[in-house]
């Protein structure tokens, strides 16, 4: 038993160890970002280096769907996560992807992210990575954006 556990266990490590970009779950409530968000910034303005940038979309876009958000990252094991959240804080898409350098060194990344609205409404893109400590989200960027239906 406890051999078929350990490569249970083992074979979950390499699939997620292995994934790029991902899907991550169906659409649920989400709670507002934590206090200690910052808003989106092209480059820090006083020399720091803040673990997450994001370059694309800007503050104030109207972002059809797919929308591409990019930008560099110095996280843990270089996993950055984003999700969509609409008018009423409803997350209407999420995603994960891997920054090209982490844990030590800032690297790019970019993907598409897909999500369906049935009409124009302002909305907000967060861009962030877990804790390792508790798996809560951190170091949250967040860019307000209106979300164009279709």
């Amino acid at each position: 038993m406890g051999r078929v556990a350990a490569a249970v266990l083992s074979i979950g490590i390499v699939a997620t160890a292995c994934a790029s970009d991902s899907d991550v779950g169906a659409p649920t409530p989400s709670p507002r970002p934590p206090e200690g968000t910052t808003s989106p910034t092209s480059e820090p303005t006083d020399g720091a280096k803040p673990a997450i940038v994001v370059k694309q979309p800007a503050s104030g876009d109207e972002v059809a769907s797919p929308v591409t958000i990019s930008g560099t990252a110095d996280v843990f094991e270089a996993t950055v996560y984003m999700r969509i959240l609409d008018s009423g804080g409803l997350e209407v898409a999420a995603r994960f992807t891997t920054a090209t350098c982490g844990s030590g060194c800032r690297g790019e990344f970019s993907t598409e992210l897909s999500f369906f609205v049935e009409q124009t409404q302002d909305g907000t893109i967060e861009v962030f990575e877990l804790s390792a400590e508790d798996g809560s989200p951190i170091n949250v960027v967040t860019v307000p954006v209106v979300l164009v239906a279709g």
